[in-house]
Formats: C-alpha cells, structure tokens, sequence
C-alpha cells in the first residue's frame, strides 16, 4: 500500500458552489444535484457540506424547502494539497459523504469527489485479491413490492440504512435509496401522507422502486464492483446468487476495508468518536468487544476478522452506536443502536450483532425475518 501515501494530486479536485448558513435549501438542491456537493459558510468561516445523502439523512422535504441551507450542512474534515490519500480514505470512510472539501491558502478551492479516491484505489490495486462476498454487509434489509412508501421509509430508518432491496414472489425486483424517497416528496408531495392533511391514500413501494438496477454477482471480483461505482455513479449493489439477494457492497464497504487493514491491532478492534466523557470506558468497551468476537468465534465457521464501533454521544448519557463486523468467511454485519447508559447500550448492540450473525443468512423484511 505504499502508493496510498501520496498526496492529492490537483486533477483530483472539481468545481463547488459556496453558501451562506442562511441560504434556503431550496436554492442549493439543484447545485448538489449537478455538482454532487456544495459548501456552506457561516460568517464567513468553513461551516460544513452538503450532499444528497445529507439533505435526504436530515429529512429536507419533510421539513420544508424554505429551510436555511446550514441546517443540512455536516461537518466534515477538509483535504489539503498535504493530504495524504490514505487520509483521504479515512475521512470519507468517517464522514459518509460523496465528496470533500479541498482548501488552499485557508480557503475553499473546490471539493475531492470519492470517485477520484476510488479510482486511486483501483490503480494502486489495494483490493485486487478479495470477491464481493468477502467484504458485503449482510444481511440486506428488504421490503415486498405492494408494502407501502411509508413502510420502506420505515425500514430505512429503523435499520439505519440508506438502501433497502425490494423483493417479489421471494425473487430480486429491484433496490429503493433514501434518495428515491426524497425525490418522490420533493416531485409529487400529495402523495405522501405527511404533506397530504393525514390522508391514508395506499402507495406501493414498487411506484419508486429502481427495476434492474446495477448489481453484482457472488464471487465477483472487488475491482468490478469498484469500476461500476465509478462509472455508473452510484454508492451501491446488491450481491446476487442465483437471481436471490445475498448482500449489498457499498462505497463504504470498500473504504472500511482499507481502513481496517491499515489499523491492525488486537483482533482488529476500531474504536472512534470516544471524547472526553467516554475515553476513560475504552478499556471496558473493548473487552465487551473482545467477548463479543470470542463467542462468534465458537460458531465455528464464523470466526471474526474486526470490530469497526462509533461512539457519537448525543445528549448528556444519551449515546448513538453504531458497529460493522466483518467475518473472515460471511461478509460484513452492521448495527445501530441507541439508548441513555453506555454500557448498557453496548450490551443491547453485542446482543445484536450476535443473534445477526446466529441467523445471518436470512432475509430482514422490515425488521421481520421474510
């Protein structure tokens, strides 16, 4: 991985539009569409980015489009011309975002998309070893084709997901994103209970589902999987084996794996976002860990290859954790929970994860086995 340690090259950077805090979100929409994110600024000052995936995360429609731009805004580090492209991996992997802002001299000059990072790790040929099935999360999350929008939306957010796969008859009918959903408010509001007075007019989730939608098959190489993030432009794909949805490969799936490889420790624990509060529990949260990995491991056939925890405190011993587990045969395991005791909250997410992996070969429907 000794190519991973150069710095950004300028030809990595694009075009950005910069806003204020205070610019109503309708203004900025159409920007994020064309130059998949743009900057917002408060006082003058670096304040955060926007993209699809966080107008949609945040709830844009729903809220209304006369909303100041900032409320969407999330902070994410920036690039610089010192900027290593193992760093800018991490960061993508940490923020979640399509692109990053790229700074020069103190000011913004544009944005690093993670196609340019994705093509960086196809040429330095970093995945170039490992199948699909190696690193896809499992198990995928799906809904029938006649559930309502509102229940996918509820998918969505119960299993905190920005994708979930639609099925008909048992059989593989296409994927629906967050961003679908946000399209579908933005372009026909009527339809949607929420902006409809409370009316309970059915809709289907097939209405918007995406049919035939690019998809990746069992035992595929990673660098397929890669080249058609880059050229088709999307952030995932189901992972088919005989005409039946297995797992899902995301952009993330990818920069996590790197990221993982890059921080070896024991078992391959990776822990972030501990602050202030939380860091004197590290010690605590990675024996639970520890454990948590034993005990799959005496599954036999599921032994564990890392634990990936985020720790985001959110009010005070309010705690959001969320945790990717990686098998060395059985793909990645995701979870999110949420609740006021850290450790208890941990405990709920081991418990999780366990029973997941238990029963990792089955389909989730809408938080019910399908």
């Amino acid at each position: 991985m000794r190519g991973a340690f150069g710095s950004i090259p300028k030809e990595f950077v694009s075009e950005t539009r910069l806003y204020d805090f205070k610019d109503p979100v309708s203004e900025v929409l159409p920007k994020v569409e064309r130059l998949s994110a743009v900057v917002v600024t408060k006082n003058g000052s670096y304040y955060g980015l926007v993209d699809d995936r966080v107008v949609a995360g945040k709830g844009a429609v729903k809220l209304g489009s006369s909303f100041a731009v900032g409320k969407f805004a999330k902070r994410v580090p920036f690039l610089t011309k010192e900027s290593e492209i193992k760093k800018a991996i991490e960061m993508f992997y940490s923020s979640g975002t399509k692109a990053l802002p790229f700074f020069e001299n103190g000011k913004v000059k544009g944005i690093v998309k993670r196609s340019e990072i994705l093509k960086s790790i196809l040429s330095m040929h970093l995945l170039s070893t490992l199948k699909v099935n190696d690193i896809m999360s499992t198990p995928i999350i799906a809904v029938d084709e006649e559930s309502s929008i509102g229940r996918a939306k509820n998918a969505m957010y119960e299993n905190n997901v920005n994708r979930i796969a639609v099925l008909s008859k048992g059989k593989f009918y296409g994927i629906v994103t967050a961003k679908d959903l946000m399209e579908y408010g933005m372009h026909d509001k009527s339809r949607l209970p929420e902006f409809s007075g409370g009316s309970t007019r059915h809709e289907y989730v097939r209405d918007i589902t995406q049919r035939d939608p690019h998809s990746a098959e069992y035992g595929s190489s990673v660098e397929s999987a890669i080249r058609d993030f880059i050229e088709k432009n999307i952030s995932s794909l189901p992972v088919l084996k005989n005409g039946r949805p297995v797992g899902i490969i995301t952009v993330r799936d990818i920069f996590e794996t790197i990221v993982k490889n890059a921080k070896i420790e024991h078992r391959n624990i990776i822990i972030s976002g501990l602050d202030e509060r939380t860091k004197e529990f590290e010690g605590e949260i990675t024996f639970e860990l520890e454990s948590l990995a034993d005990r799959i491991d005496r599954f036999g056939n599921s032994k564990v290859d890392y634990i990936a925890l985020n720790i985001k405190p959110v009010r005070q011993r309010t705690y959001e954790l969320r945790a990717r587990l990686g098998l060395v045969k059985g793909g990645v395991v995701h979870e999110y929970v949420s609740g006021y005791s850290l450790e208890a909250t941990l405990k709920q997410l081991s418990t999780g994860i366990y029973n997941t992996i238990r029963d990792r070969h089955e389909v989730i429907s809408s938080g019910r086995k399908f």
